[in-house]
C-alpha cells in the first residue's frame, strides 16, 4: 500500500490535476506524509532546520531584547505566530497577519509597504522560508541591516538578506534609488525596493513568472513613491537568445537554470532573451543606477562581464549571491575589482555586498 501512495505523491508533484487535490490536505497532513514516505530532499530538511533554528532565535530577540523589535507593527501577533509555527510551514497565522484585502476585492500580502500577490498554496510552501531574505529586516528590525544583526542571522536564514552596514559601509536601498533587480521572480525584491521609494527594473526571462511580475508591478505602481519596471529579459554578457530550464515543481517555480543540453522531463524549457545591463541602461537613456541586487542561478558572472561600464561610471552598490557556483566568491569579487578598484567588498556565507561610497 505505501508503494501505491507514494507513487500517488510523485505523480501529485506534476499532475496538476493531482496537485489541485492533494493541496486541499491541511499542510501539517501533507508535511506528515511527506516525512512518513521519506518524500522529503536532505537539502529540504536542511533548510526546516534552519529555519526552525531562526524561530527560536526571532523568539528569544523579541523576549528578551525589545529595543531590537521595538516600534514594528503587529508584534504581539507576529510572537504569536512564531511560538505557534515555523517559519518554513505554512500556516493561517501567516496569512491572518500579512495577507489584506486591497482597493479591489483581491486579496494580497503587505509586508511593510511592500504588496505581494496572493499565491496559492503550493507557492506559498516554496516562498515562505524565503520570505524571510528579503522581509525578515524590514518586518522585525526596522531595516536595520547593521552587521552585527546580519551576521547573527544569516547563517540560519535561507541564502541572507539583501543589505548590509558596517560604519560608513552601506549597501541597503534609499528613496530615488535606480534598482537593478536580476532575477526578480514574481517581484519581492523589487516590491520591497518599491516601498523604501526606489525605483526597480525587475529581469525576469521566464515567460510565465514575468507574467506573475507584472502583477506585482500593477500593485506597487501608483502608490507614491518608488515603482517597478518588468523586463522580459535576462541579463549577461552579450545580447541573444538561450535556453532556460524551469522546474514543475510549482506554478511560479523559484529558479531556472540557463540549459547547455537537454531539458529535464520533469521541467520545460523555453528560450528566453538575454541582454548586457550596459546595453538596456544606454537603450533606456538612465542616468544614474544606484542598487544591483542579482540571484541568477550562476550567471551573475556573466552579469558582471556585461556591466563593466555600470560598475565603472555609476558605481551602484552591490547585493549579488555567491553560492550557485564554487567559485563565485572568487570570480565575482574580482570583475567587480577590475571594472571598478573603487569597490569595497563584504562577504557573508550566501552573499556579496560592495559598494564605493563611504561617505
Amino acid at each position: 500500500m505505501s508503494y501505491f501512495k507514494s507513487k500517488f505523491l510523485e505523480q501529485a508533484s506534476h499532475n496538476r490535476l493531482l496537485k489541485s487535490l492533494w493541496q486541499l490536505v491541511p499542510y501539517s497532513m501533507r508535511f506528515h506524509v511527506y516525512q512518513r514516505f521519506s518524500l522529503i530532499s536532505n537539502d529540504t530538511k536542511h533548510l526546516i532546520n534552519k529555519m526552525e533554528k531562526l524561530t527560536k532565535v526571532l523568539i528569544e530577540i523579541f523576549e528578551k531584547e525589545p529595543d531590537l523589535v521595538a516600534g514594528i507593527e503587529k508584534k504581539e501577533e507576529v510572537l504569536k505566530f512564531l511560538k505557534k509555527n515555523k517559519l518554513a510551514h505554512p500556516s493561517p497565522e501567516f496569512l491572518e497577519i500579512w495577507l489584506q484585502k486591497d482597493s479591489g476585492a483581491e486579496s494580497v500580502f503587505n509586508f511593510n509597504g511592500a504588496i505581494f500577490p496572493r499565491l496559492s498554496n503550493d507557492d506559498l510552501e516554496s516562498f515562505q522560508p524565503m520570505f524571510p531574505d528579503t522581509f525578515l529586516f524590514s518586518l522585525f528590525f526596522n531595516d536595520n541591516y547593521s552587521s552585527t544583526m546580519v551576521e547573527r542571522l544569516e547563517s540560519l536564514m535561507h541564502e541572507g538578506p539583501y543589505g548590509y552596514t558596517s560604519g560608513n559601509f552601506d549597501v541597503t536601498v534609499k528613496a530615488d534609488d535606480t534598482v537593478i533587480d536580476a532575477g526578480a521572480w514574481v517581484g519581492d525584491f523589487s516590491a520591497y525596493a518599491a516601498a523604501r521609494g526606489a525605483s526597480a527594473y525587475a529581469f525576469e526571462p521566464s515567460q510565465t513568472v514575468f507574467n506573475e511580475l507584472q502583477k506585482t508591478a500593477a500593485l506597487n505602481n501608483n502608490r507614491g513613491g518608488g515603482g517597478i519596471y518588468p523586463v522580459n529579459k535576462g541579463l549577461g554578457d552579450a545580447d541573444g537568445e538561450l535556453e532556460l530550464f524551469v522546474s514543475d515543481f510549482s506554478e511560479i517555480s523559484t529558479g531556472g537554470t540557463i540549459l547547455k543540453s537537454e531539458s529535464n522531463s520533469k521541467g520545460t524549457s523555453e528560450k528566453i532573451k538575454i541582454t548586457t545591463l550596459d546595453n538596456f541602461v544606454h537603450e533606456q537613456n538612465l542616468k544614474k543606477v544606484d542598487f544591483i541586487k542579482a540571484d541568477i542561478e550562476g550567471a551573475e558572472r556573466d552579469m558582471l562581464k556585461g556591466a563593466r561600464g555600470v560598475l565603472k561610471d555609476f558605481a551602484p552598490k552591490l547585493a549579488l549571491c555567491t553560492y550557485h557556483l564554487p567559485d563565485d566568491p572568487q570570480v565575482l569579487e574580482s570583475l567587480i575589482k577590475d571594472a571598478n578598484p573603487k569597490y569595497r567588498v563584504k562577504q557573508i556565507s550566501k552573499k556579496l555586498f560592495a559598494s564605493v561610497n563611504d561617505g
